[in-house]
């Protein structure tokens, strides 16, 4: 019988342990779109970073509307485009891509002011220099929840419902 409650405590703890492993940061968004919102983008930018990095998060203005890029095996996608500026005083070209599947639609208009929280990547041609994507509820371990925000407009609204 000791042996029996033992085993249990232990896979208690366990299963305690491994959903406090899987659980996902909600991070909140900058009351303010400021360079150092965009730190930490910067700093990958700056050390030639070429793989994917979660939870980075960009600031800026859209500098053309958004885009649908249609199909795919990952379906229709929405880029926006927009201009960023780093505490080091560079401006860069930043894609914030959304997936209609998982986000909904989320568009922009030119001169939108939007914030993004999800995965780095940084495409090795074409005139952005990296993007963020992953904009929604995490969806793999070690990644916090995403969102994208559009004029004050966040998406999701919530990831509060998946926990």
């Amino acid at each position: 019988m000791r042996k029996e409650r033992l085993l249990v405590w232990v896979l208690i703890v366990l299963a305690a342990c491994t959903a406090s492993a899987l659980a996902q940061n909600n991070v909140p968004v900058p009351q303010s779109c400021t360079p150092d919102v965009n730190q930490k983008l910067g700093d990958l930018l700056n050390a030639q970073q070429t793989g994917p990095v979660d939870n980075v998060m960009v600031c800026g203005i859209t500098v053309s509307s958004s885009r649908t890029q249609r199909g795919g095996p990952h379906g229709s996608h929405e880029i926006l485009p927009l201009r960023v500026k780093f505490p080091d005083g560079n401006m860069h070209l930043i894609e914030v891509v959304t997936n209609d599947d998982l986000d909904g639609v989320v568009t922009a208009p030119v001169n939108a002011q939007v914030y993004a929280y999800g995965q780095a990547f940084f495409p090795s041609r074409g005139h952005f220099a990296a993007g963020i994507h992953d904009v929604h509820c995490s969806t793999h371990r070690g990644a916090d929840n995403g969102w994208v925000v559009v004029n004050g407009q966040k998406h999701p609204a919530s990831c509060s419902s998946l926990r």
